[in-house]
Formats: structure tokens, C-alpha cells, sequence
């Protein structure tokens, strides 16, 4: 009789129970609820800000920036989650305003949610679709800018934009243009670039603490990819150390560049594979490999402006400076040319002519600008002037004191006809057959020229009436004149006209690259070479005005 009056009393002890649970439940949903206004309610009001944050958000990066303005199209922070976006942000430089240093499309700002878990607020920063542009004008105004790019104040515009210290920042899709006039644009496309710790917050005992990748297709065709590592803090710029690869760069679109220094390129490519480093505190450039294929490379005599002179004087002087210099490295293992084409266009003389060596297969290895680290060499062959059978092969030395180098040249059976430019610049005349073999031994220490070259002619045949018969009477009397000297010339036993020339003197300007003072003395000594017994201009013994580089 006792259990049903127990189980009648159940039900008036369980209902403030269920009171309980429905008055939690109406507090759990009208927290819900409210939570759920306030969110709507931020969300909402995140874009009735947007036109007081866009101008002043753009207020304050111009601010901070000198000799450059910006204009920004559009600004939304969203206050739920501190993510700010910036749209058709466009940066000009006051004194060449067109075109525009960089158009960005899309750039966000927000807060890196991983370095919270480390209880550090700090920023991730990504751009879509950037685009660089450069022109000649822009980049001269550049470096003669009394302030550095770093006190230019891009740090300090683009921190302003955010409340928190940027750790993150990460490219998609860049593109990278230099325009120089008359040329082909230097261009980089499909840039993507990401890099982390910015802030040195991990691994602050590492000199390089900041990772960073980047991959881009470089001239339209080549690609270049880098994995590294940077410290951003450095003073008074950034350090960086990375491994490299590039494969497949066309030459021809840095000919802009390489016009500088008096070389025209044509065709070829590129590929190499190193790693660079450079800080305040060192350069370090280390090239394991470097090919170069299908290349039409010239090196231009021109005559040279007062400027120019200057100009090619502070280059050598530079390269003396940092031969052996401790904190500059510079070291190339093997660099490979393979079916090339180089040559030496003269200008300055008249008329004007091209000497040249087909079919180029060429290695350099162990080029370096310390003397510590031994001899480079240099081992050619070719066909000069497409028909002589090439060799060229010797040492060079980085000296602090100037160019030094030792090197032999061997050339067997060339056309002479090809030459005849040449001959007509330097001894007024041209031959209409023959083969020409020359052996030279040339080198250069301590501002000092010396060795020999060693001409050969052979089926000489300077003058033909059926090709002369319309050239004045004189200039016919002088080529026979020629030929008979190139008779008496003639060994007997070999049928050859033969000589030898040695070279002894001082290099007129000890201040150039050891590649210039090498095409000066082999220019001189060929043109030594080649007319011995045809001009008397030219004498056996290398006391002539060339011997000593004037050109």
C-alpha cells in the first residue's frame, strides 16, 4: 500500500524541475538570440564605416610616404573579425606619375589566428594580383634620390593601415614590369611569394629567422624559383640568404641591361643554380652552375663620349675594389656556352668591321674575385670567322692590382676573304684568296702586356684583275705592291707567308675588367698579327701606337 502513494508524489517533485529546464532553455535562446543581433548588428554596421575609414586610411599611408603618393578606391573593415580589405589601392611617384609604380587590386589585412595560440597578436597580410611598373625615368629619379628607398617611409605607410605588427605576408599572381625605352620590357609574371615570422618571434637566435618561397616565370618563358630565409629587422636593409633555380630564361630581354657594358645580345637562354646571400654585413654570391645555349653575343667598340669614359673608369675602379674584398664573395664553379656566336664589333674604325667565332662551345670554371680561391680557366673552340678551326684556353687571376691572364690562341685556315673588312680599315686594301692560321701566346700582369702572335698565310692572292679592273690605277699599283711584298714574305719550304709579332708595353687604362683589357690586347695583337709586310704602319717588333691598347 506504501508504493502507490510514493509514485503518486513523483510528479510534484519533478515539474520545478521542468520549470528549471524550460527557463534555461528561454535564457540559452534569448542568449542566442542576442548574441546573434549583436553579430548581425557589427556585421551590419562593419559597412557604414567604409567611407570614414578610405580616406583615412589613405590620409595616413601619404603620411608616411616621400616622393610618392597613393590613392585608394575602396576600404571595409569588418568589425566581427578585424579583416580589412583594401581595393584599387594605386601608388605614383610625384615626379613621373605615369604610369603608376603599382596598381593592386585586392590587399587584405587580418589577424594571424595560429600565433594566437602563442598569445601573440600580430597580422597576416596577402595581395591578389599586384602589378609593378618601372620605367627608365622612374628608376634614374630613383637613384639619385638623396633619401633611400628604406627612409622612404613603405614600412612605416603600410603598418599604419593595420593596428597590429605584421608577421605574414604572402603575394598571388604578381606581375613585374621594367620598361626602358626602345627595348623589351624586363618582365616577371605569376609571382607568387609567402613569408613567414616577419616579426622574429620564433627562433630569435637565428640570424635568419624569417622563411620565405617565391616561384615566377621570368620573360614569358623561364621560370625562377627561391627558398630561403630573411631577417626583415636588419639595419639599415634586409638580409637574405636562398637557394635559387632558374631554367630557361631567354637572354635577349636583359640586352637593356647588358648595353651598359657594351654587349648586344641575341637569342640564346639561360639556366643556372646557386644560392645568394646578401645583408649589411655580407655579400655572398655562389654560382654552382650556369649554362648558356644558342646565344649571338657582340661586344661593342664604339667611340667613346667624355661620360662613357667615366662611366667604364668607375666600373673598373668598382671591380678592383671588391676583388679580394673580405665581406664580398663571388665565386661561379662552371659556366657552359654552348653553340654560340661571339663577336667583336669595331665601330670606331673606318669602315667599320666584325670579327667573330662561329659554333662557340666554351667552359669557364672556378671564376672567383679572390685570389685565395685560385686560377679560373677558360677553354674555347669554334670556328672563326665560320671557317678557321678555334682553340681558345688560359688562366685568369682575380688580382686587386688589375686584370691578370695567360692565355693561348690557336687558329687553323681561315678564309682571309671573310677579313677583308678588316684589312680595308687598316691597310686599305683586300685580297681575293688565301687561308689564315695564326698561334698567339697573350697575357697581362701588373699592368703589363707581353707574349707573341704568330701569323701564317697561305694561296695568298691580293690582287685579281677581273675583280680590281675598275678600282683606280693607283689602288691596283698598291695592291701589287702587297703582293709582292706578301712574295717576299714567303718561306720557302712551307710556301707560307709567315711572321711573328711580340708585344711588350703597359695597358693604357689599368682600371677596366680583365674581360675588357682581354678584347683590347687581343684586338690590338691581331691587327698587329695580320698586317706585318702589308702596312708600314705596323712594325715586327710591337712598337706600334696599338701595341700599348689605344685601339
Amino acid at each position: 500500500m506504501d508504493s502507490p502513494q510514493i509514485s503518486a508524489g513523483l510528479p510534484e517533485t519533478s515539474a520545478p524541475r521542468r520549470r528549471k529546464h524550460s527557463l534555461a532553455t528561454r535564457f540559452a535562446l534569448g542568449f542566442a538570440i542576442g548574441v546573434g543581433v549583436i553579430v548581425i548588428a557589427v556585421f551590419i554596421a562593419s559597412f557604414f564605416v567604409d567611407g570614414i575609414m578610405r580616406p583615412r586610411i589613405e590620409a595616413q599611408m601619404n603620411s608616411k610616404l616621400k616622393g610618392y603618393h597613393v590613392t585608394l578606391g575602396h576600404a571595409h573593415l569588418q568589425l566581427l573579425t578585424l579583416r580589412l580589405t583594401l581595393k584599387r589601392l594605386i601608388v605614383v611617384q610625384n615626379a613621373h606619375p605615369r604610369p603608376p609604380v603599382a596598381e593592386l587590386p585586392l590587399m587584405r589585412f587580418r589577424i594571424h589566428w595560429t600565433e594566437l595560440l602563442w598569445l601573440r597578436v600580430v597580422a597576416n597580410v596577402g595581395m591578389w594580383d599586384p602589378k609593378i611598373h618601372i620605367d627608365q625615368a622612374q628608376f634614374t629619379t630613383e637613384a639619385k634620390s638623396k633619401t633611400s628607398l628604406r627612409e622612404k617611409g613603405w614600412q612605416d605607410a603600410l603598418q599604419s593601415v593595420y593596428p597590429f605588427k605584421i608577421n605574414r605576408f604572402a603575394i598571388r599572381n604578381g606581375d613585374v614590369t621594367y620598361i626602358d625605352p626602345g627595348s623589351r620590357p624586363l618582365h616577371l609574371t605569376n609571382l607568387n611569394f609567402v613569408t613567414d615570422n616577419i616579426r622574429n618571434i620564433h627562433e630569435p637566435n637565428n640570424v635568419y629567422p624569417s622563411l620565405f618561397t617565391a616561384q615566377t616565370v621570368v620573360f614569358d618563358k623561364g621560370r625562377l624559383s627561391l627558398d630561403g630565409r630573411a631577417n626583415y629587422l636588419m639595419k639599415p636593409f634586409p638580409g637574405m640568404v636562398t637557394h635559387y633555380v632558374l631554367s630557361g630564361a631567354p637572354l635577349s630581354a636583359v640586352t637593356p641591361a647588358s648595353r651598359h657594358v657594351n654587349l648586344a645580345i641575341k637569342g640564346g637562354t639561360l639556366s643556372s643554380e646557386g644560392n645568394i646571400e646578401y645583408s649589411p654585413k655580407v655579400t655572398n654570391v655562389d654560382v654552382r652552375s650556369a649554362t648558356i645555349d644558342s646565344v649571338d653575343l657582340t661586344y661593342v667598340h664604339a667611340r667613346q663620349t667624355v661620360a662613357e669614359k667615366q662611366r667604364i673608369n668607375k666600373v673598373g675602379k668598382a671591380i678592383e675594389k671588391e676583388n679580394n674584398r673580405p665581406a664580398v664573395y663571388i665565386k661561379l664553379h662552371e659556366l657552359a656556352i654552348h653553340n654560340s656566336r661571339l663577336a667583336f664589333n669595331d665601330e670606331t674604325s673606318d669602315p667599320a668591321y666584325m670579327l667573330f667565332i662561329a659554333n662557340t662551345n666554351m667552359t669557364l670554371t672556378n671564376v672567383s674575385n679572390h685570389e685565395e680561391h685560385g686560377q679560373s680557366r677558360v677553354d674555347l673552340t669554334g670556328k672563326f670567322m665560320g671557317s678557321g678551326v678555334t682553340r681558345v684556353y688560359g688562366i685568369f687571376v682575380a688580382s686587386g692590382s688589375g686584370p691578370e691572364f695567360a692565355t693561348n690562341i690557336e687558329i687553323l685556315n681561315t678564309d682571309v676573304t671573310a677579313l677583308n673588312p678588316l684589312l680595308r680599315a687598316h691597310g686599305r686594301f683586300d685580297v681575293a684568296q688565301g687561308l689564315f692560321t695564326v698561334y698567339a701566346q697573350l697575357g697581362v700582369k701588373n699592368n703589363r702586356m707581353n707574349g707573341y702572335v704568330k701569323p701564317m698565310f697561305s694561296n695568298l692572292k691580293v690582287y685579281d684583275y677581273q675583280k680590281d679592273k675598275n678600282k683606280g690605277v693607283l689602288q691596283q699599283a698598291k695592291k701589287m705592291i702587297i703582293g709582292a711584298a706578301a712574295h717576299v714574305f714567303k718561306n720557302r719550304q712551307t710556301q707560307k707567308v709567315a711572321t711573328q709579332v711580340n708585344l711588350n708595353g703597359t695597358l693604357k687604362n689599368p682600371n677596366v675588367s680583365t674581360w675588357e683589357a682581354f678584347v683590347e690586347v687581343v684586338r690590338n695583337a691581331f691587327i698587329q698579327a695580320i698586317l706585318p709586310g702589308f702596312d708600314h704602319e705596323v712594325h715586327p717588333d710591337g712598337a706600334s701606337a696599338g701595341a700599348g691598347g689605344n685601339g
